[in-house]
């Protein structure tokens, strides 16, 4: 039992490790590209931020449409600084210039045309998604990088959607389809910085679909790669959409297939996945502090966890009004559901929950069928939990930030939509006899 346990073990940190380098090799190469072969397509991004607010509202005031270019203009700094020096050390040390008074926008201007040194250390994380920002400005600029994000976006999720439907699953499909409009997906081509968690989940719920039915060891492999790739991309936004909705999907499709098993086995399975997903992630991010302390002679671990408690605790930015209390960010988040134009908006929120409860529960109440399915309810109602237990455990950071961090919500929307369809018969014509 230890040794197939330690055998497991080592198989899953193999893959942890060779995904990590593959990644960070990647992202190297990029480094290799020389700056001057960027340049002109980087001044012009430089100048359409320069000329923006930090945060643009793109559709009245309602918050769920804010564009973030705060986030965005950080991100082409520290790609623009990755070209500088060695590209080994660059790669690891990633730094910007914020602009001082000016602001980072200002910062990613002068970081282009005048060469400004960087002041700013950001080696808490990857900035994986620089290797991106840098190949397209080969030939683009910022809008254009965005749109290539977001069409790869809808190629992956038509993929996903075919892939249910040609497996008879097309109840499944449109749940989803409604899960991401109900989070308003189509935002994700305002900002850079909303794209790769929902690109990584959307490349990985085909793989989930397709190797779930080759045992759970492929399922927790999944999950180490998803874990691993999200920390090194992922701008701390939407992380556990993922792992969350790719195993939703599963124990949908297994319920549907009559295959899912006894609770305590799936509950296991989650378990199991959610370990790796986890382990994974935070030993991403563990490794990228180890190296970065070693290339920079400085304690980047203090740095980081600083951030992590920060973004744990109950600070809040001088935009944003202090929460009320521990709930105000799962509060904010759904408001955000409803196209709230504060960040707490109770009796809007209060009034589109419980117009969604009632038409679900009349949905289940009308056609509810003689076989429940009482197990998957159970199962997917614990996944779509952890969406709200995350924006309890980094409030601060989840109430600051709903305005993106709410489309994680997707996985508990689609959690109820397919537990209520997956309890439900609807009524069928009967053949008539000759």
């Amino acid at each position: 039992m230890i040794r197939k346990f330690l055998c497991s073990a080592a198989k899953h940190t193999a893959v942890f490790a060779v995904v990590l380098f593959l990644l960070w090799l990647l992202l190297f190469l990029s480094a290799l590209i020389p700056n001057d072969m960027i340049r002109d397509n980087m001044e012009k991004s430089a100048l359409a931020y320069k000329e923006r607010t930090a945060f643009e509202f793109t559709n009245g005031d309602k918050l769920n449409s804010v564009a973030d270019h705060y986030a965005d203009s950080i991100w082409l700094n520290v790609s623009w600084n990755m070209g500088k020096g060695n590209p080994l050390i660059s790669s690891i040390r990633t730094n910007y210039y914020d602009g001082g008074e000016l602001g980072e926008n200002a910062g990613l201007y002068l970081s282009v045309t005048q060469g400004t040194e960087p002041n700013k250390d950001y080696t808490r994380y990857w900035h994986g998604t620089a290797m991106f920002i840098r190949l397209g400005h080969l030939f683009t600029d910022v809008e254009g990088v965005k749109l290539i994000g977001f069409i790869s976006f809808l190629l992956l999720v038509g993929l996903s959607l075919f892939i249910l439907a040609k497996n008879k699953h097309w109840d499944l499909a449109i749940m989803l389809a409604l899960s991401l409009a109900a989070v308003q997906i189509w935002n994700i081509r305002l900002s850079m910085e909303y794209q790769p968690s929902f690109i990584l989940a959307f490349m990985l719920i085909p793989l989930f679909l397709a190797l779930e039915r080759r045992g759970e060891k492929w399922l927790t492999v999944l999950s180490v790669i998803s874990g691993t790739a999200v920390a090194f991309f992922d701008f701390l936004t939407t992380e556990t959409v993922t792992i969350l909705l790719p195993l939703a999907l599963v124990i949908a499709v297994r319920t549907k297939e009559n295959r899912l098993g006894s609770l305590k086995e799936n509950l296991l399975l989650l378990l199991k996945c959610g370990i790796c997903w986890v382990l994974s992630y935070g030993g991403a991010f563990i490794v990228k502090w180890l190296i970065a302390s070693m290339v920079t002679n400085t304690n980047a671990f203090e740095m980081a966890l600083s951030s992590v408690a920060e973004r744990m605790g109950n600070k809040v930015e001088m935009y944003a009004d202090k929460p009320k209390s521990i709930l105000s960010a799962v509060a904010a988040n759904l408001s955000m559901l409803f196209g709230s134009e504060i960040r707490v908006d109770a009796g809007r929120t209060a009034l589109g929950i419980i117009f969604l409860v009632l038409i679900l529960l009349s949905v289940w109440y009308l056609f509810r069928g003689k076989d429940k399915k009482s197990e998957a309810t159970i199962i997917l109602i614990v996944l779509g939990a952890v969406v709200l237990i995350r924006c309890l455990a980094l409030n601060n950071h989840s109430y600051l930030h709903c305005f993106f961090t709410y489309r994680a919500l997707v996985t508990p929307i689609f959690a109820l939509l397919a537990a209520m369809w997956l309890n439900i018969e609807l009524p069928h014509k009967k053949r008539r006899r000759k």
